[in-house]
């Protein structure tokens, strides 16, 4: 696949070789307003954005004056405008007509050039032309020429937003911020392949010095609670925001009224344990790593899947699954041979928390529930409110919406047996599920059936969906010893749930079939790596 940021960063030279830093545009030979301090508080950043590489025209005959107002009715705290003209149909005249058109003095906007900035004179340029704010792609620039253009945005009083998406982004970073005001972006979208991955932002914020915008993929009032639950401090709408305006201002309420919680500290963990698990040799995870805001999917060596070991009934599995690595640990609260007490859960939470000192990790706890208002499923839900489960698996509808899902930490299992199931899929991922576990459909069977997704109708899926391979597989149903190495070969998958197939009988687990399975596991992921290496995906 070509690499669409260099594609503009090429013709981004070429641009300033032949027309200098205004791009050949008439600009004011001095600033016409006042620098307004740029996200200064919580809020969101609504972007003026007439087109993209990937979706083609989204707004192009759009009315900046216009949307500026109309942004400013939605609760936007500042506007981010696109001027690059090549990929994104926007110039200088863009930024202009926003920053012209702002005459609230009481409670101004302030404006970011949103653009591939490479060089010192464009953020003066930025400046003359109304900017608050200047947008620096860590990825494109060099740690001397980054320091130097935020130096110069901070000698003009403008507010550097420094992109970062990857360990090497995150050094970089470090050490702007020492020296300058700066804000961090971490972008959700691979500027590579525009493919957009929400655990890319769970994963780094905890290490963000600063305070930090959520960039991509915000498109509706659940992914923006997503970002604040997460911590950020700002979301940068894009595309969801020019397309249709009038939608604008749920997305800033929903983002402005949500705090950082479990919710997103479950994320958080879950995304930093991906990170860890991605570093080769040693299996190393980030409860012991000094994170420099980095070790996403494009810069480490992924050494294998996640693991979710489900259907603990027992103490000693729960403690021999996490010694070989397991990632979560999955409690049944539901009617079923596998069903979990709440006392075994809070032991397994002692135990692990007894090895937190010794232990470079420990696993998180999953309650998997296949309804609301069950004894059993209650008892899940307050040991989730408790912090004794860390999430609950929703077995459930997984398009239910109901408000004691939304208050807990969660995710949802599509159970797929068709081809029809893709419809329902596509809506479970609009809604903006950060991740979905894919099971076996077999009728009368919430799961532990030992039942594989039939390859063909996965293949269909992916082909039909591929954010569900580009944002990282979940799969379940019918994977152990046996069977994993043939599915990680095929689909490579971020998290793997097993259950039925490592037991000596319904809920006992077998210790040599977790050994064999753990084993088999990295056997594959090494193979896969190999490939991946040898065609260059890494």
């Amino acid at each position: 696949m070509p690499d669409i940021l260099d594609t503009i960063i090429e013709r981004r030279r070429e641009d300033l070789a032949r027309l200098g830093p205004t791009l050949g545009q008439p600009i004011p030979p001095v600033r016409e307003r006042p620098v307004v301090p740029f996200l200064t508080e919580k809020g969101a950043i609504l972007e003026i954005k007439r087109a993209s590489p990937s979706k083609g025209d989204i707004a192009p005959d759009l009315d900046v004056a216009s949307l500026c107002r109309q942004y400013r009715s939605a609760g936007a705290r500042a506007v981010s405008v696109l001027t690059e003209p090549h990929y994104f149909k926007g110039s200088l005249k863009d930024l202009l007509a926003a920053s012209r058109s702002d005459t609230d003095r009481e409670r101004p906007l302030a404006f970011l050039r949103k653009d591939f900035l490479l060089t010192e004179e464009e953020v003066e340029v930025s400046y003359r032309c109304g900017a608050g704010a200047v947008l620096l792609i860590a990825r494109i620039l060099e740690t001397d020429r980054l320091m130097s253009m935020a130096g110069r945005a901070a000698e003009l009083g403008l507010r550097a937003l420094v992109e970062i998406r990857t360990r090497e982004d995150g050094e970089k970073l470090r050490a702007v911020c020492q020296r300058y005001p700066v804000l961090a972006g971490v972008n959700a979208r691979d500027l590579a392949t525009f493919t957009i991955d929400p655990l890319v932002p769970a994963a780094l914020i905890g290490s963000i010095p600063v305070h930090a915008v959520y960039e991509s993929g915000i498109r509706n009032p659940e992914t923006a609670r997503y970002a604040a639950r997460l911590g950020f401090q700002g979301i940068l709408v894009g595309e969801e925001a020019a397309r249709r305006p009038e939608a604008a201002a749920a997305l800033v309420s929903a983002f402005q009224e949500t705090q950082a919680d479990r919710t997103g500290h479950f994320w958080r963990s879950l995304a930093e344990r991906r990170d860890g698990v991605y570093k080769a040799d040693g299996e190393a995870t980030s409860a012991n790593l000094e994170l420099s805001a980095g070790g996403t999917v494009e810069t480490a060596s992924r050494s294998r899947p996640l693991v979710k070991i489900c259907g603990i009934t027992r103490l000693q599995d729960a403690e021999g699954a996490a010694e070989l690595g397991a990632d979560m640990l999955g409690f049944i609260f539901a009617e079923s041979k596998r069903t979990a007490r709440p006392e075994l859960v809070r032991e397994v939470r002692k135990m692990l928390n007894s090895k937190r000192r010794t232990a470079s990790s420990v696993p998180l706890l999953v309650g998997v529930i296949t309804e609301l208002s069950s004894p059993l499923a209650k008892e899940a839900q307050r040991l989730c409110k408790e912090g004794i489960l860390d999430a609950i698996q929703w077995h459930g509808d997984p398009l239910l919406e109901s408000p004691v899902l939304h208050e807990l930490p969660h995710y949802r299992v599509l159970r797929i047996g068709a081809l029809e199931d893709i419809e329902l899929a596509k809506r479970l991922i609009n809604s903006g599920q950060v991740r979905i576990l894919l099971d076996t459909k077999v009728e009368g069977f919430a799961g532990g059936t030992g039942a594989m997704i039939r390859s063909e109708l996965l293949d269909a899926f992916l082909e039909a969906i591929p954010d569900l391979k580009t944002s990282g597989l979940w799969l379940a149903g019918g994977l152990g010893p046996d069977t994993v190495g043939p599915v990680v070969d095929r689909y490579g998958l971020e998290l793997i749930d097993a259950s039925s197939r490592l037991e000596a009988e319904p809920g006992i687990k077998d210790p040599a079939k977790l050994e064999a399975f753990f084993t088999e596991l990295k056997g594959a992921a090494s193979r896969v790596k190999q490939v991946e290496n040898h065609i260059g995906v890494i």
